[in-house]
C-alpha cells in the first residue's frame, strides 16, 4: 500500500488513506472537492520531492526553499509519473512522433536503411565496395564484353585539352568522349560551346574464367582515377549499356557527391539536418505579417533537401510522419512483405531491431485512441486529453515497471465509445507491475477501478473529506457520496419540458463543408435551441464546427467574404447579430491572469482597498494594489508570487518567492487592508468564500455569483492560468461574457464544456445554458458527455469512424430519434441507455 497520514494541503482536513500497489485507483468527487489536492499536491509533490533529493548536491541547493509537502507521512511511494490537463506551453518543434519517440526510431531505420536519391535528378545512389564491384561483373553471362571506364568530365564545356594532356602522360591510350571511344594519342580539337563526357578506358576485357585478378586492378584503378566512382559498360545488341557504380554517394549525372545519411540527417532541430530557410519549424513569419506561411522550400517537410531524398519503401521521413498510425502500419506491412525480402540478412537484421519498437508505439497510439491524428501534428494543437494520452503511450513503448502513474481525467476529449480502449491500456500498464491513480469522473472508468477513494463531499470548505475507499460495490451502496448516487441513478437528465413547435423554428443551414476529412456536409443548426455536436474522436466534429461554420458566420456578419472557407453557402445568418467562442485555449500564456483578472472584478477590488483609511494616508492609488505595478508588487519575483529554475534535461521547477513568501506584494502594500484581509488574502479565497466576502459589493457579488453558478466556486480568485484546465478555463470565459449584458439573438459555442466536471456540477452547467437560451440566445456544443446529449434539444451526429473513414453526417435529431436510429456509435451507445432506463 501507498500509507498516506495526515494529509492536510488545501481543503484537505487531515485525511489518512491507503492505495494499493499494482492496482488501479481511481479518485473522484465533485469538482474542488479535494482530489488535486491530494493526488497532485500531496502524492505526487512527495514523489518529486524524492526524485530531486537523489540529484548532485549542486542542485539539490537549488531547491533549498522547496515547501515541504502538506502531509504528516507517505509510505510506500514508488517513483511517480504525472499526467496532467494543464496545457503546458509546448516547444513549436514538438509533434506528436517527437512526443511519442516514434521520430527516433525512423531517424535510425532512414539512416540504416534508407535508399539515398540524388537531390537534383532523383536517381537512385548505391555504395559499393570495390569486391562487389568485382562481383558485378562476374556475375554476367560468360564471354560477355565489357569496358571499365573511370568518369571525370560529365556534361562541362570546353575543348578540355589539359586534361587529355594530362591523361596521355598518365599512360592511358584511349577515353569515351560524348559515347565514342577514340584514341586520344592523337590530336582532337573538341568544341568549347558544347558540353561534353569524358571517361577514360581502364580496360577492355571478356567474361570469362581466370579473369577475377585482371578485373581486381582494373576496378581499383578506375575507382582511384574516377574519385570513387566507375562506369561497367556491357555490350548489348543495340550499342553499349552503362552502369553506374561508387564507392561513394555520387550522382555521375548531376556530378554531386552526399555525404553516408546519419541520424542528425533527419533531425529538424540541429542544423545538420534541418531546412535552412524555415530552420526545422516548417513555417515561416513574413515581416510585414502576423500570420504564418508553411515554408516554400521544404513545404512544411522542417528538414534538408538532403533528409528529404532518402527514401524507404518510396516515401521520405516526413511523408511517413503525415501519416496517421494505422497508414504507417500498412505501409510498414507493404514494404516488409516486398523490400525486405530481397535485402540482404544485415539489412534484415537491422530491420529486425528497429520495426518491432515502432509497430508497438503505433498500435498503442491506435488503442489510445489516437489512431486519427497524424504524426507529424505539432504538439500545441493537441488538446488536453490528446496530449495527455500520447504521452501515456510513449511510457508503454518504454516497458517502464514498478512505477506510480497519476493521470488526470485520461478520458477527456473520448468519446463514451472509445472509453474501453483506454481502459485496456490502464490494465496494461498495470499488468506491467505498475501502480495506477486515476483523477476522473467518466462513470465507466470508476466502474472499471479495483479501489476508490471518494473525496467530498461536496466542494470548498465543505469538501476535503475522505468519504470512502474500498471496491467498488461497496462504494455504490455508499448513502453520503453524491458519486455514488449519480451511478445509481439511471434515468438520463431530460431536455426541457417545453417542446418548440418544429414548423417555427429558425435554421442556420451551411452547405458542401470540405474542409479536411469533410465530405460535402450539408449541416441544419436550429437557433435558440441547446444543439449537441457529437462523434467519435476525430469524425470532424472540430473541422465541421469551429473550421468551417464558426469563421462562415463571422465572415458574414462581419460582410468580409473570406474565399478560403471551403463550403458552398450558408443561409440564415439574419437571424444572428453576433456569435461567441468559448473554447479550452489557456487565458494567459502566464500566471499573471487569473479568474479575478479575466472576469474584470479585480479593478473593483483594487478600488476598495484604495479607498480605506490606511491607503489614503499613505495615497495609494488602485495601481499600487496590482501586481503587475512595479510600486506595488515584490521587486524579487515582480508579482508572479514564485521563482522558476530552469534544469538541463527536465522541466522547469517554480518555487515560492523567498523575499514576498509568495504573497505577491510589496511590505507597503500589504500593510492596507479590507475588513481584515491583505490583497493578498483576497486573491488566495476561493470563489465561494469571496462572493460572502464582497456580499455588500454589488459589482463583484454579481460577477462572482455567475461564477458559482458555473460550478466554479472552489477556484481561488487569484489562480494562475497556465495552472487553470482546460475545463476551467472555458467555463471562466463563460462566465466572463454572462456578466455582460445579452439581448438574445447570440449564438453561443462551447468546444466539451463537461471537461474536469462531475455530474453534479454538468447539472448546474445546464441549467446555465438553459438560461441563455431562455433569453433568446443559441447555444452550440461540441461534446461526447451522455448527459448533455440527453438534455439537449437537437442533436448532430459526426462520423462513422475518424480520419477518412469519417467526415459525415450521419444522423441528426432528438436525442430519442438518435438513439432510435442506432446510425452510429452514439446512436447505439443513447439507445443502450435508454433501454437499461426503461428496463429499471
Amino acid at each position: 500500500m501507498i500509507r498516506i497520514r495526515g494529509a492536510h494541503c488545501h481543503n484537505l482536513k487531515n485525511i489518512d488513506v491507503d492505495l494499493p500497489h499494482n492496482q488501479i485507483s481511481i479518485v473522484t468527487g465533485v469538482s474542488g472537492s479535494g482530489k488535486s489536492s491530494l493526488v497532485f499536491d500531496t502524492i505526487h509533490q512527495e514523489g518529486q520531492r524524492r526524485f530531486l533529493e537523489n540529484l548532485s548536491s549542486g542542485t539539490r541547493q537549488l531547491f533549498s526553499q522547496t515547501q515541504p509537502v502538506a502531509v504528516d507521512q507517505i509510505l510506500g511511494l514508488p517513483p511517480t509519473i504525472c499526467f496532467d490537463q494543464t496545457q503546458r506551453v509546448q516547444s513549436r518543434r514538438s509533434t506528436l512522433a517527437t512526443l511519442t519517440e516514434l521520430y527516433d526510431y525512423f531517424r535510425l531505420l532512414f539512416a540504416k536503411l534508407g535508399i539515398v536519391h540524388c537531390v537534383n535528378c532523383g536517381q537512385a545512389l548505391h555504395q559499393q565496395t570495390p569486391e562487389q564491384i568485382v562481383d558485378l561483373v562476374l556475375a554476367l553471362e560468360d564471354r560477355k564484353k565489357v569496358m571499365i571506364l573511370a568518369p571525370l568530365v560529365s556534361a562541362k564545356k570546353g575543348n578540355h585539352a589539359a586534361l587529355l594532356n594530362q591523361i596521355v602522360k598518365e599512360g592511358f591510350v584511349r577515353a569515351r568522349i560524348d559515347g565514342a571511344v577514340i584514341d586520344i594519342t592523337q590530336p582532337h580539337d573538341l568544341p568549347e560551346n558544347v558540353p561534353h563526357d569524358i571517361e577514360i578506358v581502364i580496360d577492355r576485357i571478356i567474361v570469362k574464367e581466370g579473369i577475377q585478378s585482371r578485373l581486381k586492378e582494373s576496378v581499383d584503378l578506375a575507382l582511384k582515377q574516377g574519385g570513387g566512382a566507375c562506369l561497367v559498360s556491357q555490350q548489348t545488341e543495340s550499342g553499349w549499356s552503362d552502369r553506374y557504380v561508387s564507392t561513394r554517394l555520387a550522382c555521375g549525372q548531376c556530378n554531386l557527391s552526399f555525404p553516408d545519411p546519419e541520424p542528425v540527417t533527419f533531425n529538424f532541430n540541429s542544423p545538420y539536418g534541418a531546412c535552412p530557410t524555415c530552420e526545422g519549424l516548417g513555417v515561416i513569419t513574413q515581416p510585414d505579417a502576423a500570420d504564418e506561411q508553411i515554408c516554400p522550400d521544404c513545404q512544411g517537410a522542417r528538414i534538408s533537401p538532403y533528409g528529404r531524398s532518402i527514401l524507404l519503401n518510396q516515401r521520405s521521413i516526413d511523408q511517413v510522419t503525415a501519416l496517421t498510425p494505422p497508414e504507417i502500419t500498412s505501409w510498414l506491412d507493404q514494404w516488409e512483405s516486398v523490400s525486405l525480402q530481397e535485402r540482404s540478412h544485415q539489412f534484415q537484421a537491422i530491420a529486425d531491431q528497429i520495426i518491432p519498437s515502432v509497430r508497438s508505439r503505433l498500435n498503442y497510439l491506435t488503442e489510445i485512441g489516437l489512431g486519427y491524428i497524424q504524426l507529424s501534428r505539432p504538439s500545441q494543437t493537441l488538446s488536453g486529453g490528446e496530449l495527455q494520452r500520447a504521452r501515456l503511450a510513449a511510457c508503454l513503448g518504454a516497458g517502464t515497471t514498478g512505477a506510480c502513474y497519476i493521470l488526470d481525467e485520461p478520458t477527456a476529449g473520448l468519446h463514451a465509445n472509445e472509453t474501453h480502449k483506454l481502459l485496456k491500456i490502464l490494465q496494461r500498464l498495470k499488468q506491467a507491475g505498475n501502480t495506477m491513480i486515476v483523477v476522473e469522473h467518466d462513470h465507466d472508468v470508476i466502474k472499471s477501478g479495483d479501489y476508490i477513494v471518494d473525496i467530498g463531499p461536496r466542494a470548498g470548505t465543505e469538501g476535503g473529506n475522505l468519504v470512502f475507499s474500498g471496491e467498488f460495490e461497496q462504494f455504490i451502496q455508499h448513502q453520503e457520496s453524491i458519486t455514488a448516487q449519480g451511478l445509481t441513478t439511471s434515468t438520463p437528465s431530460r431536455r426541457k419540458t417545453e417542446e418548440t413547435d418544429p414548423s417555427i423554428l429558425q435554421f442556420l443551414q451551411l452547405t458542401g463543408a470540405r474542409i479536411n476529412n469533410l465530405k460535402e456536409v450539408t449541416l441544419k443548426v436550429p437557433l435558440q435551441q441547446l444543439v449537441c455536436v457529437t462523434g467519435v474522436s476525430g469524425s470532424g466534429k472540430t473541422s465541421l464546427i469551429i473550421d468551417t461554420l464558426v469563421p462562415a458566420i463571422k465572415s458574414e456578419l462581419n460582410r468580409r467574404p473570406n474565399s478560403a472557407l471551403l463550403y458552398d453557402s450558408l443561409q440564415g445568418i439574419e437571424h444572428l447579430q453576433q456569435i461567441k467562442i468559448i473554447d479550452q485555449t489557456a487565458l494567459g500564456k502566464n500566471g499573471r491572469s487569473n479568474p479575478a483578472t479575466y472576469c474584470g472584478i479585480w479593478d473593483e477590488v483594487r478600488k476598495l482597498f484604495s479607498k480605506t483609511k490606511s491607503a489614503r494616508l499613505r495615497g495609494y492609488a488602485p495601481r499600487r494594489f496590482s501586481f503587475n505595478s512595479a510600486e506595488g508588487r515584490c521587486g524579487e519575483c515582480r508579482g508572479t508570487g514564485v521563482k522558476r529554475i530552469d534544469l538541463k534535461f527536465l522541466p522547469p521547477v517554480f518555487l515560492p518567492c523567498e523575499k514576498c513568501h509568495a504573497k505577491r506584494f510589496n511590505r507597503g502594500t500589504l500593510s492596507v487592508t479590507y475588513r481584515g484581509k491583505t490583497v493578498s488574502d483576497v486573491l488566495e479565497m476561493p470563489i465561494s468564500q469571496a462572493w460572502e466576502f464582497f456580499e455588500s459589493i454589488p459589482r463583484i457579488r454579481n460577477v462572482l455569483q455567475v461564477m458559482l453558478d458555473l460550478g466554479l466556486g472552489y477556484l481561488a480568485l487569484g489562480q494562475p492560468a497556465n495552472l487553470l484546465s482546460g475545463g476551467e478555463a472555458q467555463r471562466i470565459r463563460l462566465a466572463s461574457e454572462l456578466v455582460s449584458p445579452l439581448n438574445g439573438r447570440t449564438l453561443f459555442v462551447l468546444d466539451e464544456p463537461t471537461r474536469g466536471l462531475h455530474s453534479h456540477d454538468i447539472d448546474c452547467l445546464l441549467r446555465t445554458l438553459n438560461k441563455l437560451i431562455d433569453a433568446g440566445n443559441s447555444v452550440l456544443v461540441i461534446e461526447h458527455h451522455p448527459q448533455v446529449m440527453c438534455a439537449a434539444d437537437w442533436m448532430i451526429d459526426m462520423g462513422p469512424e475518424a480520419g477518412e473513414e469519417g467526415g459525415f453526417l450521419i444522423d441528426e435529431g432528438s436525442p430519442e430519434e438518435i438513439a432510435a436510429n442506432r446510425q452510429g456509435a452514439t446512436g447505439r451507445m443513447l439507445y443502450d441507455l435508454y433501454s437499461d432506463v426503461a428496463s429499471d
